[in-house]
């Protein structure tokens, strides 16, 4: 029997490829057939994959096919087809399921496309004549040959759990997981909103896999639902189990819609211990107009409240899209700002992609869109924001990376825009242009040249309340680990006798110890309280979180 291998090219080494093990698993429970997976990155050199690939002498690739790695996929798949001419090779995956002909045609590489659900294709597919199967898409002298969607399957408890014991234990990669199938939302850019409907896995059967989780002590599982909290019934059922079996050290994913959480879930949400869920909130855009135009709907005020209330325990990420439909760049201002009301810890601002086969892909004439014709799509301008506003609102992404989502300038950059700007966006649109100006923008940076650069901008717009500004700059510092060197503005201020006496009554097993383990500072303004008064801080870095004890 030939050797067939799926294939998932990741965006980060760290990610796994959920698509093929849901495929090698149903497959396998179905017939006697036997699947191997390989696993790489985009950041892995071509060459590496193709050998591996080829070392491997498969009979069939069947490659997960994606927006991230689409180009990389059709260049090692051309390659491949040199050193191995008699395997069969096969795509699936979203990047290819919407436009199966134009794939099969710019690519001859390809042998076959696999439209659709992959699971009941996949096992028909391998198992009987493809004339008879439907999900199949192939060119038969150069005319293209497809039989329709295949019925994607009923009963989701079918589809066996994806990950062996071994890759349970393995806590260095992020598992992906999925309770349920489709969404019920329109949203004109997301390929989600073309298959309609929502299908779900029984909560006896996601219980029952969550408790594999939990048991195997994994860190991170992400749940791939588009909108987690459909049923409530459900959706508590699930939080509730997993608050029961609570583990400390692994942390549940949730993409959830927060307009529609009550007070009964918020009240709920409240107990979870910090650091088990973590949030992923699609906010979008505050513009009415734009929301209605995307068929989406935000309830500001309920949103505010509901993610305020839980942000004390749950991590949080929110999500902006620029470039949607009437959305300017001073009205994308508001978005901005509004999200840097609630207090999350991931602020992430992406920029609109153009995917085939969604209803804002058959928009473009109307709101005059601009687009890379190449993955990943994403718009260049259209009636509401030009070219070059956009790419301000990709320097201001990046400011946001640095000084918002690193979380390590948390007190500093506050009091900058507190003191200095009438809201959060005209900082770091300030910030981007000196970036700019000074040729940064385009370079990497160490930790501490993001902290020296946001003292040279503090300088450069001679803001009054330096000596403020570097005591909240130092904290932030203080805060990140216990520094191997101090920045040239920092001015180290400790009472050596005083942290001298502390240490002694630390419980630490030796003095060596204790000095490893923490940093003492005195602040000339009180940087917990905000006053004007003299402190000292002993920084303990002995857990993962810093403990702070005022002297």
């Amino acid at each position: 029997m030939e050797k067939i291998v799926l294939v998932g090219i990741n965006s980060q080494y760290i990610h796994t490829n959920l698509a093929i093990r849901y495929l090698k698993a149903y497959a396998e429970k179905k017939s006697d057939i036997n699947l191997e997976i390989y696993e790489s990155n985009i950041n892995s050199q071509m060459h590496t994959i193709i050998s591996d690939l080829y070392n491997l002498q498969p009979g069939h690739l069947i490659f997960s096919t994606y927006i991230w790695n689409k180009d990389y996929v059709f260049a090692i798949i051309k390659e491949l087809k040199k050193i191995l001419p008699n395997t069969t090779i096969t795509l699936g995956g979203p990047e290819v399921t919407y436009n199966a002909e134009d794939s099969l045609r710019e690519n001859k590489s390809i042998d076959y496309v696999l439209v659709g659900e992959g699971e009941k294709v996949l096992l028909n597919f391998l198992t009987k004549p493809v004339k008879e199967i439907r999900g199949v898409a192939y060119l038969e002298e150069n005319k293209f040959m497809y039989n329709g969607m295949e019925h994607p399957i009923e009963n989701l408890d079918d589809i066996p759990f994806p990950y062996t014991e071994d890759e349970l234990k393995d806590n260095i990669k992020i598992l992906y997981y999925e309770s349920t199938r489709g969404c019920p939302f329109s949203c004109s850019y997301c390929l989600s909103s073309i298959d309609k409907g929502v299908r779900y896995w029984s909560l006896e059967r996601v219980q029952e896999d969550l408790k594999k989780f939990l048991d195997s002590g994994v860190e991170l599982v992400k749940f791939v639902d588009r909108t987690f909290n459909l049923r409530k019934d459900r959706y508590l059922g699930i939080w509730k189990f997993l608050l029961d079996n609570y583990k400390d050290g692994v942390t549940f994913h949730f993409e959830i819609n927060a307009n529609i959480f009550d007070d009964e879930v918020v009240e709920f949400l409240k107990l979870v211990p910090e650091g088990f869920f973590q949030f992923e909130i699609g906010i979008q855009s505050v513009n009415k107009e734009t929301m209605n135009s995307i068929n989406r709907r935000n309830l500001l005020d309920r949103l505010k409240y509901n993610i305020k209330s839980i942000s004390k325990n749950i991590h949080l990420h929110v999500d902006l899209i620029a470039g949607l439909p009437y959305d300017t760049y001073e009205e994308f201002k508001n978005s901005v700002n509004y999200v840097d009301d609630l207090g999350a810890e991931m602020i992430q601002l992406g920029f609109l992609k153009i995917l085939s086969g969604t209803k804002i892909s058959h928009e473009i004439e109307k709101y005059d869109y601009k687009y890379m014709e190449f993955p990943p799509y994403e718009v260049l301008s259209n009636k509401f924001i030009s070219y070059g506003e956009l790419v301000k609102l990709k320097h201001i992404e990046k400011m946001l990376d640095y000084y918002y989502n690193s979380e390590k300038f948390k007190n500093s950059v506050r009091y900058i825009i507190d003191n200095h700007y009438k809201n959060p966006f005209d900082f770091y649109e300030a910030i981007a242009n000196f970036y700019v100006d000074k040729k940064y923008i385009t370079l990497g940076h160490k930790v501490v040249s993001l902290f020296n650069y946001l003292v040279d901008f503090y300088e450069e717009n001679n803001f009054e309340g330096k000596e403020i500004f570097i005591e909240y700059l130092k904290l932030d510092y203080l805060l990140i680990g216990k520094p191997g060197s101090y920045p040239k503005w920092f001015v180290s201020e400790k009472d050596k006798e005083k942290y001298n006496e502390i240490i002694q009554n630390k419980e630490f097993s030796s003095s060596r110890e204790a000095y490893k383990k923490t940093e003492f500072e005195n602040f000339k303004y009180n940087v917990i309280s905000h006053k004007k008064e003299n402190i000292n801080i002993l920084f303990n870095y002995s857990n993962k979180k810093v403990k702070l004890e005022l002297f």
